[in-house]
């Protein structure tokens, strides 16, 4: 075999392949041995774990471009749920393995993707010691303007429901849903139905999440 076949031979070998999942459809669990890696490519992913006494703990939402699962533990520690038609490109282990000791660009990549997500998981243990339910709330709502694309008719989507927000954010359903209608009522957001929002007043907005009164929404500044 010539250099050429063996080059080639090794990117069919890290080559992913195509999954799709549907909403509700679990990519993995939390506790599965032996698993590959997905890099997704479309929709929005949860990832959350599950503790001793049975809650819930939603530690990210995953979209275009971010891997999931990417952890060196022999069994994964978290759970990731379809919240939308979602496809990726997945890849065994041994294959992702192989990728970052022959692809200098790849594992560049990865590195960037693993400090990123040290530094959103630091900002969400920040977010949920530090700050009061309406800070949280307000933060999220920056999170999903600087994270989706505003639809068509400019509203930017809400793919998570309330129950889902609640379990990221710790807080309940209710007061999740009574800082929203608060900022509605105040005219900081505009918020026509439970799936989409625009912001009003983004001033307003960034002072109610405590980040002050400049600048524009940061995409990923809370676990995403």
């Amino acid at each position: 075999m010539t250099r050429t076949e063996a080059q080639n031979a090794i990117q069919a070998n890290m080559t992913g392949q195509r999954r799709v999942f549907a909403p509700a459809e679990h990519l993995f669990h939390q506790g599965d041995a032996d698993r590959g890696l997905h890099k997704i490519l479309s929709g929005t992913v949860t990832v959350y774990r599950v503790t001793a006494d049975g809650y819930r703990q939603i530690e990210a939402f995953a979209g275009p471009g971010d891997y999931v699962s990417l952890c060196l533990s022999s069994t994964s520690p978290t759970s990731a749920e379809a919240l939308s038609p979602v496809e990726t490109d997945y890849v065994s282990r041994a294959a992702f393995e192989r990728r970052l000791l022959e692809d200098a660009e790849f594992r560049a990549e990865v590195f960037r993707d693993i400090d990123k997500a040290a530094a959103d998981a630091r900002r969400q243990a920040t977010l949920l010691a530090c700050r009061c339910a309406k800070e949280r709330v307000a933060d999220f709502v920056l999170f999903l303007a600087g994270r989706f694309r505003p639809r068509a008719d400019g509203y930017i989507p809400i793919p998570m429901s309330r129950c889902d927000m609640a379990d990221h954010l710790g807080l309940t359903l209710e007061t999740v849903s009574r800082m929203l209608n608060r900022l509605k009522q105040t005219g900081i957001i505009d918020l026509p139905r439970p799936d989409r929002f625009r912001i009003a007043d983004i001033g307003r907005l960034r002072r109610q999440a405590g980040r002050g009164d400049s600048g524009a929404c940061d995409p990923g500044e809370i676990a995403v």
